[in-house]
């Protein structure tokens, strides 16, 4: 009877003792995992855009302003003939059949 337990002892002890240090080492896993997550969670930095705060007075007055004098000044430069008005001469052959580029005179 003796040597069945020891037997059992010597075939199971091994056994059992890899299980238990297998769970051991899942648990201890699971634990750093846990601590590494919380300690991550610690060190956040929220970057979320709060609510945007609309444009100063100042500014939209400055752009409206702007605004129109732009297009002032472009309704203004419209009607401006340029200096020195220049004709075009489109491109044309001579009596040789050659081509003459079309120019500005």
């Amino acid at each position: 009877m003796r040597s069945i337990f020891v037997s059992l002892l010597f075939f199971l002890g091994p056994v059992i003792l890899m299980f238990i240090l297998r769970h051991l080492g899942l648990l201890l896993h699971l634990w750093l995992a846990y601590r590494k997550e919380h300690r991550e969670a610690e060190n956040v930095i929220d970057v979320t855009p709060g609510k945007p705060h609309p444009p100063s007075r100042l500014f939209v007055v400055i752009a409206i302003l702007a605004g129109f004098a732009f297009a002032w000044l472009a309704w203004y430069h419209i009607g401006e003939e340029p200096e020195g008005s220049r004709q075009y001469t489109p491109a044309q052959m001579d009596e040789h059949g050659k081509v003459i580029p079309g120019q500005l005179k």
